[in-house]
């Protein structure tokens, strides 16, 4: 392999090659030959493998587009203010089920108590801020058939339910013995999950009890006369917290009437309505962008490219992506002699986590992280190194080198090739339809920013 090497330096032509290779992307050798890719070459055709980490990458951060938020597995509520990116606001809407049918509350129905129930299963940010509750009745049906975005809005009456209900999420209870004395009687639950119990203004709880009897006898009836409920948080004005639910857990959360069926009846009942799989519901996230810091500002919302030279930011929630390109890329193959090739051993896109970055800090880094081919201005796919596994791809974030890398080698050389089509990368929060993470990358020109690390090989045909 070093004879190999020897003889291929001391062909002028080759010589000139590598100059001008080095001369584009100021490439710089291994002094370490290695044998990464040899099972692509034939013996004779192996020379050697070299490495660079100054292949110019342009990026910035935009905000995201349209976001599909309907019927997914997790929802958000509340209100989180970041120092950096400015606050969030996550509301639900939603349909409500029936769990049973024909239901009969009695012609002298007395509602003693109704209860809306949020079954946690996680959160973003600091949970001992105080956070006031709304939650309203929907003037505006909902279809299982529709789409819904992030952005999306609906008709609310103007009472609020909750009657301005203030809570701290504190989402750590792992289980509980909930007793509820509703009416002089005790109701004794067990939960498995941390809970939010909010009582809601008894007239609403009356006024599903009276509803036309037929209101009870199919659930899509039901949906015909109560459109549903609207469940927002007041913006915070520092600090706050995002609290993830699974709305289909039916066991947690779900809005709970405590009633009687006449005033002289001693008999305490209980009728719930839950959220399914076959309900309408979605999140709404609403940002406010001028709390965020300057440079964030300029560079997202008035559209400052150049500043993502410096800094890249992503946030969850349809906020924010970042876009990334290679533009010498292309031009790289240009500077080879005749039948000569690029063979790209391994290919290593890094990020790493901007100096203002706290792991220990309520604004944690995200677990894992997305990238997306940008086939064309409505299209994306994923990278061919995806279907080489995780273990390989990687995306995940490690808090010892505070970064994550991605293995992108396959998709650079079929760009290369031309046979991939590409106008950039997006690189987004892993699962941001459904988590409140956000993040700040260091960008190419920050001290040990953003770089892609390439080994690679030169060959002839």
């Amino acid at each position: 392999m070093i004879k190999r090497l020897k003889a291929y330096y001391s062909k002028t032509s080759f010589k000139a090659l590598l100059f001008s290779a080095l001369a584009l992307l100021s490439l710089s050798c291994s002094k370490n030959t290695e044998t990464i890719g040899n099972g692509l070459l034939s013996e004779s055709d192996l020379i050697g493998v070299y490495y660079t980490d100054t292949l110019q990458i342009v990026c910035h951060s935009e905000t995201v587009p349209e976001m599909n938020t309907r019927g997914l597995g997790t929802v958000l509520f509340g209100s989180m203010i970041d120092p950096v990116m400015g606050r969030t606001d996550a509301n639900i809407f939603t349909q409500l089920h029936l769990s049973s049918t024909n239901q009969n509350f009695g012609a002298e129905v007395v509602v003693d108590s109704i209860v809306l129930q949020l079954g946690l299963t996680g959160y973003y940010g600091d949970t001992t801020t105080l956070q006031t509750v709304h939650v309203y009745e929907l003037d505006e049906r909902m279809s299982i058939d529709s789409n819904y975005h992030q952005f999306d809005d609906l008709a609310v009456k103007n009472i609020d339910l909750a009657n301005g209900y203030q809570f701290r999420p504190h989402p750590k209870t792992n289980r509980t013995i909930l007793q509820s004395v509703i009416g002089g009687t005790t109701y004794t639950d067990t939960i498995t999950q941390p809970i939010i119990r909010i009582p809601l203004d008894n007239s609403f709880g009356q006024h599903l009890a009276t509803l036309d009897p037929t209101a009870y006898e199919t659930p899509d009836a039901f949906k015909e006369m109560c459109y549903g409920l609207k469940i927002s948080c007041e913006s915070v004005t520092a600090d706050g917290a995002i609290c993830y639910l699974t709305p289909t857990t039916n066991n947690l959360t779900q809005l709970q009437i405590y009633y009687r069926e006449s005033p002289t009846s001693i008999k305490p009942m209980r009728y719930y309505f839950y959220i399914t799989s076959e309900d309408a519901y979605f999140d709404q996230y609403l940002h406010d962008y001028s709390l965020g810091s300057p440079e964030f500002i300029q560079q997202v919302v008035d559209s400052n490219a150049v500043l993502g030279q410096d800094q890249l930011y992503l946030q969850s929630m349809g906020g924010v992506r970042a876009v990334l390109t290679f533009p010498n890329l292309t031009q790289w193959k240009n500077t080879l002699e005749p039948k000569t090739h690029i063979v790209i051993n391994e290919a290593k896109l890094i990020f790493p986590a901007s100096a203002t970055l706290d792991d220990e800090s309520d604004l944690t880094p995200p677990t894992t992280l997305a990238l997306l081919n940008i086939t064309d201005a409505d299209h994306t796919s994923v990278l061919q190194d995806y279907y080489e596994g995780t273990s390989y791809y990687g995306g995940n974030y490690s808090s010892t080198d505070h970064s994550v890398t991605f293995r992108i080698g396959e998709h650079l050389q079929r760009v290369l090739m031309g046979t991939q089509e590409t106008q950039g990368l997006y690189v987004s929060i892993s699962g941001a339809a459904i988590n409140a993470q956000r993040w700040i990358v260091a960008g190419p020109n920050a001290e040990n920013g953003l770089r892609c690390r390439i080994k690679y090989s030169i060959v002839s045909e």
